[in-house]
């Protein structure tokens, strides 16, 4: 893909902005990136590190030319004495005891960091993919089953036992590829 901005290199990074609850994808070269506002600074070919990446969103444009980000200093990890500031500067933890010490700033480092996705599944290959909605499927109609029995309504109940049941039989022939919805 080229470059959306000078349209003569090939682009490497995305870009999504959201203004006013509509959504824009940009895709531009290292070179325009460097130039992007929300990006400013040297890229030198690397790819953006992830102190970089959480200095820029906690701190905001310009951070790179300047080097106190605007940071709260945020918790203190009690066991290395390393401060949230700190953390989003280096984009490393001191010690595993951080995790604990930052749990409350961190879904919000992640989610910005994953573009809130924060909830992986993983891939499945395609040879798989069959079989791994059947056992979700499973998974979900047991769980409604017990659902349906706390509230005492046995012939739903028996409905969703019946369906696991053909799920089930048709994974052990197999199967599983056109059973799921």
């Amino acid at each position: 893909m080229i470059c959306d901005n000078c349209h003569e290199r090939p682009a490497s990074v995305v870009v999504t902005q959201s203004k006013n609850g509509k959504t824009e994808e940009r895709h531009l070269c290292d070179v325009c990136a460097a130039h992007f506002q929300p990006f400013q600074g040297d890229f030198g070919g690397d790819p953006l590190g992830i102190q970089q990446f959480l200095q820029n969103w906690f701190a905001g444009p310009g951070v790179f030319q300047n080097a106190q980000p605007q940071v709260e200093s945020g918790p203190e990890c009690q066991n290395c004495g390393l401060t949230f500031r700190r953390f989003i500067e280096r984009g490393k933890f001191g010690c595993p005891e951080c995790y604990s010490a930052f749990r409350k700033e961190l879904p919000e480092v992640f989610n910005k960091v994953q573009g809130g996705y924060t909830k992986h599944e993983g891939k499945v290959p395609a040879s798989y993919s069959g079989r791994i909605a059947a056992e979700r499927k499973i998974k979900d109609l047991r769980r409604q089953m017990k659902e349906a029995i706390n509230q005492e309504d046995f012939e739903h109940a028996a409905q969703l036992r019946d369906e696991v049941r053909e799920l089930e039989r048709s994974l052990e022939e197999g199967g599983g590829h056109d059973v799921v919805d």
